[in-house]
């Protein structure tokens, strides 16, 4: 008869070798946390509109007349990868719910809510269990685990894919196997992910300096120009449906589509400009002088070019387990700190990356959680959804003072997180500081 001390060395034994199951377990309550986010109707004013109109024009003339109109109506303002999901999404709502796709009935039908909700849904879920793979590869299974419910669970990365849809999550996820596959020395690989990441969200090119500099100090100039090549042949195959189809020229106006779209100073985000224009409700365009003869822009470029000189002084080129994961979360937060016409929800690619380096650092767990708080507010003090519930209780006054509390905490941990980068540090240890505390 087996004794009863035998039974945790059991329960050990089987967790052992059913390594994946704990992560399993966590991404499917992840899964019904968005199924009952997803349930939750889309306020009309919301984005989602916007991914219908793109889900009928691709569905309508595929992949490649993505960019054929104007926005928002007929051209897209994301990067090929995206529009696939929005392919997908069209073609079933198209098939299954409205033949042939009255764009009226489409407006207001919640089940192509939920599928285009689904394109950033879906990469949440498949990006957290990408995220305890490596975690549980590098740290093992009890690392790997808190990670992943940090991300899978978190409450602004649920708000953001399941109740608003924006797809955050795909160029985030690849932006973190690249790193990752940095710190393993595997930059041709890497490269392929860097391509797909590029040609999924405007965001990521905030990270391509970065990038660049790692790449050409760690690996030399022969292998970051392989990998340049690696990285142009994955965008080139995203595209293949506009070479095909004689649109791939189309694809060129896309930074120009995307910057005529808001160009404001802050789109509701929270951070720099967000105080120095008091949250001023009327939109201030970038162009404008913020001291003559300085713009906005301008001045924003000049931080960003700062920031990111800043980052690229402090990293640690050779850094793992971690090290150069954090130092990216680093520069995509003060990305969306310093640049104008930044979104509401465009810091979410720091959480992934920052996720990374969880494991061997607690000043990286603080940070975690302190930016998803400001992130999930960030988002929720600007629902259209949430607008009539705040008018029944703030006062206008009192609400704007509670978005520049938030837009302040997140300068302040900026300003933190730079001081902590200060000093040179030694690479992470690969024990978790957890297991080291005990």
């Amino acid at each position: 008869m087996r004794s009863v001390s035998a039974a945790p060395e059991a329960w050990s034994s089987w967790l052992a070798r059913h390594r994946w199951l704990p992560g399993i377990v966590v991404v499917a309550l992840a899964a019904l946390a968005c199924a009952a986010v997803l349930a939750i109707p889309s306020h009309s004013a919301s984005d989602v509109g916007h991914y219908k109109y793109w889900a009928k024009q691709i569905a309508t003339h595929g992949v490649a007349g993505s960019y054929s109109g104007t926005y928002p109506e007929t051209a897209a303002i994301y990067p090929p990868v995206t529009m696939y999901g929005y392919r997908v999404a069209g073609f079933i709502y198209k098939w299954f719910f409205n033949f042939p796709f009255d764009m009226q009935v489409a407006l207001a039908s919640h089940e192509l809510s939920v599928l285009v909700k689904l394109v950033a849904v879906v990469p949440h879920l498949l990006g957290s269990l990408v995220i305890y793979g490596l975690l549980l590869r590098r740290f093992g299974q009890q690392a790997a685990l808190s990670a992943t419910a940090a991300f899978a669970l978190n409450p602004a990365a649920i708000f953001d894919a399941a109740y608003w849809g924006q797809p955050d999550a795909v160029h985030a996820i690849f932006l973190l196997i690249a790193i990752y596959l940095f710190e393993e020395d595997r930059p041709l690989i890497a490269y392929a992910f860097i391509g797909l990441a590029a040609a999924t969200k405007p965001q990521a090119w905030a990270l391509l300096p970065f990038l660049a500099y790692l790449s050409l100090r760690r690996f030399g100039l022969v292998q970051t120009v392989l990998g340049g090549i690696v990285a142009l042949i994955a965008v080139l195959i995203v595209c293949i449906p506009f070479i095909v189809y004689g649109t791939f020229r189309e694809t060129f106006i896309l930074p120009k589509l995307i910057a005529e779209t808001m160009p404001v100073v802050s789109a509701n985000a929270h951070n720099v400009w967000w105080l120095v224009t008091r949250g001023k409700p009327d939109f201030i365009y970038d162009a404008e002088p913020l001291f003559a003869p300085v713009t906005y822009r301008q001045a924003a470029v000049a931080l960003s070019l700062l920031v990111m000189a800043y980052g690229l002084w402090r990293a640690d080129v050779y850094g793992r387990n971690g090290a150069l994961s954090a130092m990216a979360a680093y520069l995509a937060f003060g990305w969306f700190m310093v640049t104008t016409r930044a979104h509401e929800n465009h810091a979410f690619f720091a959480l992934p990356l920052l996720v990374m380096a969880t494991p061997t650092s607690r000043f990286y767990w603080w940070m975690f959680w302190l930016l998803s708080l400001t992130l999930f507010l960030n988002m929720a003090y600007h629902d259209f959804g949430l607008e009539a519930w705040r008018l029944a209780r703030f006062s206008f006054e009192d609400w704007q003072t509670l978005q520049l509390w938030n837009a302040g905490l997140n300068v302040l941990l900026f300003l933190v997180w730079s001081a902590y980068l200060w000093p040179r540090r030694a690479p992470p240890n690969p024990e978790p500081w957890f297991a080291r505390a005990s």
